[in-house]
């Protein structure tokens, strides 16, 4: 009985395991690079490799010793161009098996609402950033830690200060606190965002890295949007943004 079990999964049930878990990994790497600069990339591997294929059945000797060597150098290649998309695949999946962030309790949601709504009248920028699981203490570190208690007055106190040091810079929530003001974000890269300004673009940016939540308010239009796994969402009324917030960004 016991040998049979082995040989069906010898057979059978191993293959299907290897090509499940093959699948998954090259959806997680597509999920993150689809949009980006790295999917042309991938499709001028896929070029490349199709190419040597062709080589190497016509037998055109020069050719191939040159793509022969290419593909000697190729893992290295391929780790200096995909760096940042291998480690946000990892960084994805180790989010996935650790604990889940606590979700905010509804007065802290509230405070940033009230003050989402009054920056949005006042047609002031803002960028507020909600850690998820991935941890963005690389990024409070570009800024001035202040592990104060989320207030609307001092959301405005940061943003309506325009000469303020922190003005433009990115406030990032940790838990139930303002952890720092004045933080630097990485900017996206991606052809959709080009119409917005850099306020946008950082908070796109943030999104397709890690697993944050992020608020902005245009200076230019005060619609208000948030970028969340690499999407944009635009011209939000404060009671979608409130739902949004509240479900994780799953509504």
């Amino acid at each position: 009985m016991l040998q049979t079990i082995s040989d069906i999964y010898s057979s059978y049930i191993s293959h299907l395991l290897d090509i499940l878990v093959m699948a998954y990994v090259f959806y997680r790497i597509i999920l993150v690079i689809k949009g980006t600069r790295a999917m042309q990339i991938m499709l001028g591997i896929l070029v490349v490799l199709a190419v040597t294929f062709i080589v190497n059945i016509m037998k055109l000797a020069a050719t191939s010793w040159i793509l022969e060597n290419f593909w000697v150098a190729a893992v290295i290649i391929f780790a200096i161009v995909f760096q940042m998309e291998i480690r946000n695949v990892l960084a994805q999946l180790g989010g996935q098996f650790g604990g889940k962030t606590s979700r905010l309790k509804d007065s802290y949601i509230n405070e940033i609402i009230s003050a989402s709504e009054d920056l949005s009248a006042s047609m002031t920028g803002a960028l507020i950033a909600l850690e998820k699981d991935t941890g963005l203490k690389n990024f409070m570190e570009t800024g001035v830690i202040l592990n104060a208690e989320i207030s609307r007055e001092l959301f405005l106190s940061i943003f309506k200060n325009k000469s303020a040091p922190l003005h433009d810079g990115a406030v990032i929530i940790r838990g139930d606190k303002i952890a720092a003001a004045g933080c630097l974000l990485p900017l996206s890269n991606s052809a959709d965002i080009k119409l917005y300004g850099t306020r946008h673009r950082a908070a796109l940016g943030l999104s397709e890295i890690t697993d944050a939540m992020v608020i902005v308010v245009s200076e230019e239009t005060g619609q208000i949007s948030i970028a969340h796994k690499g999407k944009l969402r635009g011209n939000l009324s404060v009671a979608k943004l409130k739902e949004i917030i509240s479900t994780n960004g799953e509504s």
